[in-house]
């Protein structure tokens, strides 16, 4: 059964891997870019490090020091959904301010980009115009609800990902190999 430690630990690792997710937004914003979509793949990594904080944590915690499989991913995958909503509810929040222009800028960014001749007959070519169309609407309506539950559910959102890396870091914590 769980111990008391777990959550301690999936607040305090999910707070930081929230908290570093944003920090990354915020840096990558400051410098110049516009921190949605491609450029927020570092975030992944930030994640993966506090699942991994919070998995060690954990399995320190326990008596015997040992881990169930079911733990360390229950563990994990907290901690990486606690992160998750964080940062959504912080970049929903930033993306939303009257006076943030950075959804504007990535919608504006992304159409041009579509709109190259090479991406452009590329994409029509495989899925039709009607499909191009479409995904050009869809850019022009894109609202920061949409951005931060993308964050967290997406395709390239932080549950689908976390839940690989999970199972690998418990499969690593759990056999013993970290003493």
């Amino acid at each position: 059964m769980f111990n008391k430690s777990l959550f301690k630990n999936v607040l305090l690792y999910g707070g930081l891997a929230g908290l570093l997710t944003m920090t990354y937004c915020y840096i990558l914003y400051a410098n110049g870019g516009v921190p949605l979509d491609g450029k927020k793949a570092p975030t992944m990594l930030l994640s993966m490090i506090c699942m991994i904080l919070s998995v060690k944590s954990y399995r320190k915690s326990n008596p015997d020091q040992t881990l169930h499989f079911w733990e360390g991913l229950v563990v994990a995958n907290l901690t990486n959904l606690m992160g998750a909503m964080i940062s959504a509810i912080t970049l929903y929040f930033w993306l939303s301010g009257s006076g943030s222009s950075i959804l504007s800028t990535y919608i504006s960014e992304s159409i041009q980009t579509l709109q190259l001749p090479a991406v452009k007959d590329g994409y029509v070519k495989e899925m039709g115009e009607g499909s191009f169309n479409e995904l050009i609407e869809a850019f022009k309506i894109l609202s920061p609800k949409n951005i931060a539950v993308d964050e967290i559910v997406g395709l390239k959102g932080k549950l689908p990902l976390g839940l690989l890396i999970s199972i690998m870091i418990t499969l690593y914590y759990r056999r013993g190999y970290v003493n």
